[in-house]
């Protein structure tokens, strides 16, 4: 193992960036923006993908096979799809130097942990990953390293990995903006199962209920926000989220039963009808969903939030982040809520830091913005 490294980094000699798609791209460019890791070598099975990784400074050069890019190297990043991670592990293990780190991105972790632990010798180490960021973009093309700012990056460390090792990839991550949790892979499967893959299927199912019909037209001319919103996850890459839903069927099966029995009770309040249980039915979603903190109380910091009313003008979100830069305040997360075109809509900006919160609220009205703080 490496044991030059600071806590300002470089943290590793040489990381393998194996798939240089979204989720790849934008760690390859979250480490090589700030110099986390002297070399990144990367490997892809699209030539373009690799070219493109290059010019973008998502990796330093390409390799002709994950094992070459693999050589040498003391961290190994798999970034490819759940079902293809443990075929691509094996091709890089006879490479592997003794006390090289291996991680992965993928959705699903408790199947891959299993068989990981089968096919490590003693002196390879594996932690498993999952950065709980997207786009609806995909490939190197969507690639973002601001998309790892503030997000969740789950990790399961096998049992063997030293502290030490664990400690320094934490500290990596810390660097991309990322905050580390780690879990148990099978409380992670059931989780995500849960909040995660389930929205994918359920907006998918969404979008297929209306796909085909009579009035298709006219639906996307009428389509709201309220639509497009519920069903953006829907374009998501179709291969990726294919292997999530094979590696993690067990799971996601258990929220699938869940989400039917949560929409028969529905359909039979509709049915008899029953507007007093409709009404109850929606207040009690409705107050669950206000009890989950955004970025706030849990495995969290909490996050001082401020809602802002914005006018639909090109570069309105430019503007209200500069005006808070040249101020000297620091935003730790900004969300567009919602949008009505030609009309503007709403931005959540989130702070760390109570003070700054403050004076972000004083300067925003000052300036003559709507807004106002959330407490929650």
């Amino acid at each position: 193992m490496w044991a030059n490294s600071s806590k300002e980094g470089p943290f590793f000699k040489k990381a393998a960036l194996i798939g240089t798609g979204l989720i790849g791209g934008t760690i390859g460019l979250a480490i090589c923006e700030k110099r986390l890791v002297k070399e990144v070598v990367g490997f892809d099975r699209d030539p373009d993908a690799l070219e493109k990784a290059v010019k973008r400074g998502a990796i330093d050069s390409f390799a002709e096979s994950a094992a070459d890019a693999a050589r040498e190297a003391d961290l190994v990043i798999l970034a490819v799809p759940v079902l293809g991670t443990l075929k691509m592990l094996d091709e890089i293990l006879p490479v592997l130097d003794g006390g090289t780190l291996i991680t992965d991105v993928g959705s699903t972790k408790g199947s891959i942990m299993a068989a990981v632990e089968q096919k490590l010798p003693d002196d390879i180490f594996y932690i498993g990953g999952h950065p709980m960021a997207g786009s609806e973009d995909s490939g190197i093309d969507g690639a973002d390293s601001a998309l790892l700012e503030n997000t969740i990056y789950v990790l399961t460390p096998g049992e063997e990995v030293p502290d030490e090792l664990t400690d320094r990839f934490k500290k990596l991550l810390e660097k991309t903006g990322a905050q580390s949790v780690t879990l148990d892979p099978l409380v992670h499967d059931r989780v995500v199962a849960a909040v995660s893959h389930l929205p994918h299927i359920t907006a998918a199912a969404l979008v297929q209920s209306v796909a085909g019909v009579d009035d298709m037209e006219l639906m996307r001319t009428l389509a709201a926000g309220g639509f497009r919103d519920s069903t953006r996850i829907a374009l998501g890459n179709p291969e990726v989220w294919r292997d999530i839903c094979i590696s993690n069927r067990w799971a996601l099966l258990g929220a699938l039963k869940k989400f039917k029995a949560s929409i028969e009770a529905i359909e039979k309040h509709l049915s008899e009808p029953n507007p007093e249980a409709i009404e109850e039915y929606l207040h009690q979603a409705r107050d669950y969903r206000r009890s989950i903190p955004h970025r706030g109380r849990g495995i969290l910091p909490e996050i001082h939030e401020i809602i802002v009313l914005v006018r639909d003008t090109p570069g309105v979100i430019g503007k209200l982040t500069t005006l808070l830069g040249d101020a000297g305040i620091n935003i730790d997360a900004i969300e567009i809520l919602h949008v009505r075109e030609l009309v503007g809509g709403s931005i959540r900006l989130g702070f760390r830091n109570l003070t700054n919160m403050e004076k972000a609220l004083h300067l925003l009205e000052k300036e003559g913005y709507s807004a106002h703080s959330v407490n929650s």
